[in-house]
């Protein structure tokens, strides 16, 4: 796969994941975390099977390759998830955005701590200015309202799942350098269900059922958790955590075209000069030697 299509996939698994931002919030208001976190994952589980068998076959892990990942399945499918709708419970909307900007940061932090990933002047200042375009969006263009945070126990909670998610990416690059994006998706998704139950079985609550709920718990399970691992996972495998890293910058420009499209909602001119601002960092950050990053 060139680098021109990894990017391209992860633009896509970008768009996934803005998606069910919005199906999550709704969702939470009548499932708890346990109970959507477990459905989640199996619908994963239930997707990827057929799409295995047909396109390239159950390739169990090594011994080795293992560890790395039941390290996708502890930092991505529990605690970063568990966490965020921890953190979706005990603070606000505004907070939660405005951490999860960290995001690209900290896969590039780890990148660098980890995987010795060494990154040029630019492309620092590329990072920065995606993330001072990301902020720029979620405020509307009122910067001023950074001001006005509070700080919510919540926040402390999406902080570490934002770095436990660092670490997943991590464990993944290093996951599919012997096993395919794919199937390190499904064990990982499978690894962390078995250790969910022990952890979870007293708070799981059958849902009371009806077709808005499934629709929304179904775009969560299928679109933004398994094409949307499925992509990143490829694009770590191709072009290096910090790199696929970075396009989740475009989380909340997708959010608002999503949100612009079925929503009607108008995006103003602060959300847009945000999207200009993220664009330009995005520029700075790509226009780099392919050798540079892993």
């Amino acid at each position: 796969m060139s680098r021109q299509q990894s990017i391209i996939l992860m633009f896509a698994a970008s768009f996934c994941w803005a998606t069910g931002f919005i199906a999550m919030s709704v969702i939470l208001e009548s499932v708890n975390a346990v109970t959507l976190l477990f459905f989640r994952y199996l619908i994963v589980i239930a997707v990827l099977i057929p799409i295995i068998l047909k396109t390239e076959g159950f390739d169990f892990p090594s011994r080795k390759n293992i560890l790395y990942i039941t390290g996708m399945a502890v930092f991505n499918v529990l605690l970063m998830n568990l966490l965020m709708f921890e953190a979706y419970r005990t603070t606000t909307g505004i907070n939660i955005a405005v951490i999860s900007a960290m995001n690209p940061l900290t896969i590039a932090f780890w990148s660098a701590a980890l995987l010795k990933v060494r990154f040029r002047w630019i492309q620092v200042i590329g990072a920065l200015l995606a993330f001072f375009g990301v902020l720029v969006m979620v405020f509307k263009g009122n910067l001023y309202a950074l001001r006005t945070l509070q700080f919510h126990p919540g926040d402390l909670w999406m902080m570490v799942a934002v770095f436990s998610f660092g670490l997943s990416a991590v464990c993944s690059r290093y996951a599919t350098r012997t096993i395919s994006p794919l199937n390190a998706l499904f064990y990982s998704a499978i690894i962390g269900l078995v250790l969910l139950l022990p952890i979870g079985f007293q708070s799981f609550e059958w849902p009371d059922w009806d077709i808005n709920l499934l629709s929304l718990v179904l775009l969560v399970g299928v679109v933004s958790t398994a094409l949307a691992q499925w992509f990143f996972n490829v694009g770590i495998k191709h072009i290096g955590a910090a790199e696929s890293g970075f396009i989740i910058n475009f989380n909340p420009v997708f959010a608002t075209l999503i949100s612009f499209v079925f929503l009607h909602e108008m995006p103003v001119w602060g959300q847009l000069i945000g999207w200009l601002t993220i664009m330009a960092g995005t520029a700075l950050f790509y226009n780099m030697p392919k050798s540079t990053l892993k």
